[in-house]
């Protein structure tokens, strides 16, 4: 079973998860003049103890945010090179069953800057810092019904969120503060 599936922002890798407790990537490979060649498995990001419901790039493809079944949510180093033996390393993990169930779907998005994770599950969003692990801030019930998304912008100065026919826009007020300090 397959939770997710995703191709980088850079456009270099594919990328799966699902009920194993790892995500798995494959590089997409082009010749020189553009054309496809082929895909080649390339590194797995392990350390869940359980599937991983869902993941997200930042902009640069540098850092890939999970969240699983497990109940914690990982940051993980890909700026690697694979090829070489270098392994995609955790920078940092938390803990997200203070505000969510653990075995119900969630989803996460890494603010482009990599500062900031935002984890959803029905009608709730929880921000965390990528330096820190801490929680930093809720947003509660911003739809009537389920989220069915969230975003950063690409400067990671707003929190998108959209649900029940509507979108919302909020400052990222955490991700600015850690900007300052």
């Amino acid at each position: 079973l397959t939770y997710c599936c995703k191709v980088s922002p850079c456009g270099r890798f594919v990328a799966t998860s699902g009920f194993t407790s790892d995500v798995k990537f494959w590089e997409v490979k082009f010749s020189r003049n553009g054309d496809f060649e082929k895909v080649v498995r390339a590194f797995n990001l392990p350390g869940h103890t359980s599937g991983v419901y869902n993941f997200s790039f930042t902009e640069d493809c540098s850092k890939v945010a999970t969240v699983s079944k497990d109940g914690t949510w990982k940051v993980f180093n890909i700026a690697i090179e694979y090829t070489r033996g270098q392994d995609a390393n955790v920078i940092i993990s938390g803990d997200y069953t203070d505000k969510f169930d653990s075995s119900r779907t969630s989803q996460i998005t890494i603010s482009p800057d990599g500062k900031v994770v935002a984890i959803s599950q029905d009608k709730l969003v929880s921000l965390y810092s990528v330096l820190t692990g801490a929680h930093v801030a809720t947003l509660e019930e911003p739809h009537t019904n389920n989220i069915t998304k969230v975003l950063f912008s690409s400067d990671s100065q707003y929190i998108f969120t959209a649900g029940d026919k509507h979108i919302r826009i909020f400052h990222n007020v955490p991700g600015i503060q850690m900007n300052i300090q």
